[in-house]
């Protein structure tokens, strides 16, 4: 299926960008001394990855393309982390209703506390690389689009902390995530939005 054969592309890209990284710090890190031989084979070695990581983005691009390309319209989301949440999601009507998504992705505020004392904490649990897009994506935006840091501000005033912000953020970033996806129609009808 489209969901397994992106969830192929985006491990196997997540494990090349981890051993481009690893070989660039390699080759930064090599000593003066070190024979004109071996920083050529290592940059050989870099030149084959980005090649191969062209490639798989490539690839990702014409899945996502084909399975849900509203997700490119979302700031902050490219192919590279759309066809994350694509591998990752699956059909977004196995979800109830945002809340639920919101909870796999590891985006939903959890309460903590005993007796009077209660409070609101990271949820620790759902989908990392959920997580991790919706992390990469509250960043990008918080770069370049006002309407976030407006938000961020607000809930800074209202007296949370950056982390806590952040973390509001993130939650809406999932409620749009879920709102576009379910607008996508993967595959089966959708249930009505809550």
């Amino acid at each position: 299926t489209q969901r397994t054969r992106l969830q192929e592309l985006s491990r196997t890209r997540d494990k090349l960008a981890q051993q481009r990284k690893a070989n660039q710090m390699m080759l930064e890190a090599l000593p003066d001394a070190t024979t004109a031989s071996l920083s050529t084979v290592l940059q050989a070695v870099l030149t084959s990855l980005e090649a191969a990581l062209k490639e798989l983005e490539q690839a990702m691009a014409t899945l996502v393309a084909q399975v849900a390309p509203t997700l490119l319209t979302l700031k902050g989301i490219g192919v590279v982390l759309a066809g994350t949440v694509l591998a990752e999601v699956g059909e977004i009507n196995r979800f109830e209703n945002v809340h639920h998504f919101a909870s796999y992705c590891g985006a939903a505020p959890v309460e903590r506390g005993s007796g009077k004392n209660t409070r609101r904490c990271v949820n620790i649990s759902g989908n990392r690389q959920l997580n991790r897009v919706l992390h990469l994506m509250a960043l990008t935006r918080l770069r370049w689009e006002e309407r976030t840091k407006a938000f961020v501000a607000k809930k800074e005033q209202e007296g949370k902390t950056k982390r806590a912000a952040l973390r509001a953020l993130k939650t809406h970033l999932a409620r749009e995530l879920y709102r576009t996806l379910q607008a996508s129609h993967l595959g089966s009808p959708s249930p009505a939005p809550s």
